[in-house]
């Protein structure tokens, strides 16, 4: 039985959504292929910069930081307590938003992240502002995982990206 082939969008077409749909975003591809988006985005009461990764053979999935305001935990608590984060624990504050369940392949590399990462990152954020003045995560979703898994391969490709650019 043959495998079926895995449809994903260029490079190029990544980069023209992105530049399309999120015009204040800045983006390129570094040397190795690896695509990289930083910009605005306001959920709801706060901006933030997010800083968008993604190697289109090397990582399943795209990899989105807060870079600014960093993300902080609620008073008197831990860093690894920020419900759905892929944590970082060399650098907590470059740990990455869990917006995806992998076992579910909600996200595929046919699909193009300027329709889905980013707005799903947006929903992120308004969640967390919420969570801040609940203490409750109020998103639906498969868990209340803090230390989401990350594949070996990924982990290792976000953490090059990460240690070349930030």
């Amino acid at each position: 039985m043959k495998a079926e082939p895995v449809l994903r969008r260029s490079p190029d077409a990544q980069l023209t959504a992105m530049r399309r749909q999120w015009p204040d975003f800045e983006g390129r591809r570094l040397g190795d292929g690896t695509l990289v988006w930083q910009g605005p985005l306001r959920p709801k009461a706060q901006l933030y910069t997010i800083f968008i990764c993604w190697h289109p053979v090397t990582m399943s999935l795209p990899y989105v930081i807060v870079d600014d305001p960093p993300l902080r935990p609620r008073p008197g608590g831990a860093f690894a307590e920020i419900p759905h984060l892929i944590f970082y624990a060399e650098k907590p504050e470059q740990s990455g938003l869990c917006l995806f369940d992998p076992e579910g392949r909600e996200w595929l590399p046919a699909d193009l992240i300027a329709e889905t990462t980013v707005l799903w990152t947006a929903e992120w954020l308004t969640y967390y502002e919420l969570w801040h003045m609940t203490g409750e995560w109020l998103a639906p979703g498969v868990g209340y995982e803090s230390v989401a898994r990350m594949m070996r391969a990924d982990a290792k490709a976000v953490k090059a990206v990460l240690d070349d650019v930030h």
